[in-house]
């Protein structure tokens, strides 16, 4: 097989398992902006820091979200 396909059948997978990783960090950063959120508690009483924090983190992956997909989506087309 040629070398160039299986490097890019490796950044493929590469690619794909990041994805998998940042989507799980995305889902469990929701999940905590969510509990930190709590609309049954006082305003005073949350933690703004850590919700501030959260949304920066998920904002930041967001975009490389969206960057993976385009990298992936590419390299799929050009194995086919």
């Amino acid at each position: 097989m040629n070398p160039e396909r299986l490097q890019m059948k490796g950044m493929l997978a590469e690619n794909k398992k990041r994805f998998r990783i940042l989507d799980t960090e995305a889902s469990g950063l929701v999940i905590l902006i969510r509990s930190l959120l709590n609309p049954y508690d006082e305003i005073k009483n949350l933690d703004m820091e850590k919700v501030s924090a959260s949304v920066a983190r998920l904002k930041e992956i967001s975009k490389e979200l969206k960057a993976l997909i385009e990298k992936i989506s590419k390299l799929e087309s050009e194995l086919e």
